[in-house]
């Protein structure tokens, strides 16, 4: 019998901070009081321009899109595990406007949305509803299928949220999920996994080949995560350098210092180099309250998802 996994608020509340909770039967759409600019708003304005410019626009993106797929072959999508080092609930829109500026570019993209739900303070709920996990997929309870929503052009969504909670109990089962999309009817360019707490068995679950990019902010709770981040990360990178984007902070500046100042943890504590990928700017919210250091959020400008894609597209093995 396969499990109708529904919100049970009560259990939510309970579940581990190692981020597996129980998705919503029917989540509503993500509301971002920070900013006014949403993923979707922002995506609709650009398809809206039906100039000569936007058309060779376009034509260029397929072009791109094209050559990407003769690098890589039409069935070998890219996993990429974006780790977020900030709030969830910048977290997880970011991660939606990415797959949404992705898209635009003409890529096929499977989003999977692995942020805990009781992490989240103003979004209560997924981008999109979701009946099933992806983790019910990998423990063979149910097909690739059920877990895999198409809910845009070129847009595929599903939730991780009990994955941490199946691998704990030793639930997932192989081939991963790479390998099962590889022989299914699915075709993606790029299979984007946002999480805030990555787990080296849960990724190894997800994908054996994968790039990997660490997306935090210059204030030292942010840094603090970002090093637990790199820390988990660096079992598999067999000293390869781990991407690290700076995303907020008054300026490019104050980007390179805290940049500087990670990598300069990472490579004292963990003995693991890191490369930087850019700062891309955003407005940080401060804290109301004294009781923690931790800004209250981000304001995050349209403009920060398309940087961003381009920023993943050059990830490299």
């Amino acid at each position: 019998m396969v499990e109708d996994t529904k919100l049970d608020p009560a259990a939510t509340a309970a579940e581990p901070e190692t981020g597996a909770s129980t998705p919503a039967a029917e989540s509503s759409p993500p509301s971002t009081p920070e900013s006014s600019t949403t993923p979707e708003t922002a995506a609709e304005a650009a398809q809206s321009a039906e100039t000569p410019e936007a058309t060779e626009t376009a034509a260029i993106r397929n072009d791109q899109a094209e050559g990407l797929r003769s690098i890589f072959g039409p069935n070998e999508a890219r996993f990429i595990c974006l780790g977020f080092a900030v709030d969830a609930d910048a977290a997880a829109t970011i991660a939606v406007g990415t797959a949404h500026a992705l898209r635009a570019q003409n890529q096929r993209v499977l989003l999977i949305d692995e942020v805990p739900l009781q992490e989240r303070r103003s979004i209560h709920g997924l981008a999109y509803p979701v009946r099933y996990d992806i983790s019910q997929a990998l423990e063979n309870d149910i097909g690739l299928e059920q877990a895999i929503h198409h809910v845009e052009d070129n847009l595929w969504f599903a939730t991780g949220l009990r994955m941490a909670r199946s691998y704990q109990n030793r639930k997932l089962r192989t081939p991963s999920l790479m390998e099962r999309i590889a022989k299914s009817k699915f075709e993606f360019d790029v299979v984007l996994l946002a999480t805030i707490h990555p787990i080296e068995g849960v990724l190894r679950a997800y994908a054996h080949d994968r790039l990997q990019l660490v997306i935090c902010a210059p204030d030292e709770p942010s840094q603090v995560r970002a090093l637990e981040q790199i820390r988990t990360l660096s079992v598999s990178t067999d000293g390869a350098k781990v991407p690290v984007l700076i995303v907020g902070g008054a300026n490019e500046e104050e980007g390179n210092e805290a940049f500087a100042k990670l990598e300069a943890a990472s490579q004292s504590l963990l003995d693991q180099p890191l490369e930087s990928m850019g700062w891309i700017a955003a407005t940080t919210i401060p804290n109301s309250t004294k009781r923690t250091p931790a800004p209250a959020g981000l304001i995050l400008p349209a403009t920060l998802y398309a940087k961003l894609a381009g920023t993943a597209l050059q990830l490299t093995p």
